[in-house]
């Protein structure tokens, strides 16, 4: 029966409005005690990212104005009120960090559309409580991300997917005279057609929610974390280079606030052991190389909390350190202590490890592609084959004068049984 009132209110509104050059902004024949206030709705928010990437830390905020009135145009569809109240209505934010849990893509769920990729997911509340609406009717707002658009600000390596604004419409009904929000639904773009007077709010699982052209219902926004790896490797040459000897590298990042870079230690020694040519302590080694900021992931992290960073690796020859996930647009700087070792950069004298070849500059910034750099030390010393020559020569001499004597020794003895 509330259906079947709704759809004849509804129908009815929708024929006075045909006879109108312009919309109602408000009517107040209703009694104010039974004007309807609304309620909530929950909006997603969802992060993709790459498989080897952690979730960054990050808050996405919104804001709410009223959309553009749009008469209806057929009998199944209804008049489309420009949103009452915009002013009074609170949007909440969405969050994300590293604890937030994610969900591998399927390659078609709509959401990352890439098996190389997973998702995080979020929620922020719309909250209506403060809205008056004194028609039957459909309310039309849009919703807008904050930061997003043709130059995004939305974080280190954030970018918009998709529609960054969005059409939400709230439908009010008419119960025997007390109006009441009966749903929301949410549109993936800016939408300026009429919408239909029976109108469902369940969507197809797989919409497209990467789509900047579909106008279909959509159940939140779609963001991006673009990341790369960063590795830096050591090797030692020369007749004098020490294949034992740890080197101290300092990696500074920036711009990358909010990021936690997974250590990859398949290259490098967590636990080493300080030798006759190192500088440094164990100690002190072992507490750089196996740095860990976050417990709660497996493995170890470093957690970027500031605009700029900075971490020590000790490294022998052939050994090599990657940090996975710097967001798109952090820079980087790789530096190191040749001490008293003669240094190349990678981009100068590349460096083979395995099947990885380490050639990029040691400092530059994260974009498109991961970044492998590092340093060649080289330590050479001349053999001072001088003094070999200065010993052999007074050798021979000495050898020819001995022979002398033993040659004056037998002749002598010869010519004594002679007599």
């Amino acid at each position: 029966m509330k259906k079947k009132r709704f759809l004849t209110t509804l129908a009815a509104a929708a024929l006075a409005a045909s006879m109108l050059s312009a919309l109602p902004a408000s009517a107040e024949n209703y009694d104010s005690t039974k004007w309807a206030t609304g309620g909530t709705t929950t909006i997603k928010k969802y992060l993709v990212l790459d498989k080897k990437a952690n979730v960054p830390a990050a808050t996405f905020s919104y804001t709410i104005a009223a959309g553009t009135p749009v008469n209806y145009s057929g009998t199944d569809t209804v008049a489309a009120y420009a949103g009452v109240d915009a002013n009074k209505i609170t949007v909440g934010s969405a969050t994300f960090t590293s604890a937030s849990t994610t969900t591998d893509s399927t390659g078609d769920e709509g959401i990352a559309n890439d098996t190389t990729k997973k998702y995080a997911t979020s929620t922020f509340t719309v909250n209506f409580s403060e809205v008056k609406f004194k028609e039957p009717g459909v309310y039309r707002y849009v919703l807008t991300e904050t930061g997003a658009g043709t130059t995004d600000n939305l974080g280190a390596g954030i970018s918009h997917v998709g529609n960054y604004q969005k059409t939400l419409d709230v439908y009010v009904t008419d119960d025997d005279g007390t109006l009441a929000v009966d749903k929301y639904i949410l549109y993936n773009s800016i939408i300026d057609a009429a919408p239909a007077i029976s109108n469902d709010e369940q969507l197809n699982s797989k919409v497209d929610r990467r789509s900047t052209t579909n106008t279909a219902k959509t159940d939140g926004f779609v963001n991006e974390y673009s990341s790369q790896s960063l590795s830096f490797a050591k090797r030692v040459t020369g007749n004098q280079g020490s294949k034992d000897k740890y080197f101290k590298f300092t990696v500074t990042i920036t711009n990358a606030s909010g990021a936690t870079l997974n250590v990859n230690t398949d290259g490098f020694e967590t636990t080493t052991t300080a030798n006759s040519a190192t500088s440094y302590t164990t100690a002190v080694m072992n507490a750089a190389n196996a740095i860990d900021q976050n417990a709660t992931i497996t493995g170890q992290q470093l957690v970027i909390t500031s605009d700029t960073a900075s971490y020590d690796f000790y490294l022998q020859d052939g050994q090599y350190v990657t940090l996975d996930g710097l967001p798109k647009g952090a820079k980087y700087t790789v530096a190191e202590e040749a001490e008293e070792y003669t240094s190349s950069p990678a981009k100068t004298t590349s460096i083979e490890i395995g099947t990885k070849t380490f050639a990029d500059a040691v400092t530059g910034d994260i974009e498109d592609d991961d970044v492998a750099t590092g340093f060649t030390n080289n330590k050479d010393g001349t053999i001072p084959t001088g003094v070999i020559l200065s010993i052999a020569g007074p050798a021979v001499v000495g050898l020819a004068v001995i022979g002398g004597l033993i040659f004056m020794i037998i002749k002598r003895k010869k010519e004594d049984s002679e007599d």
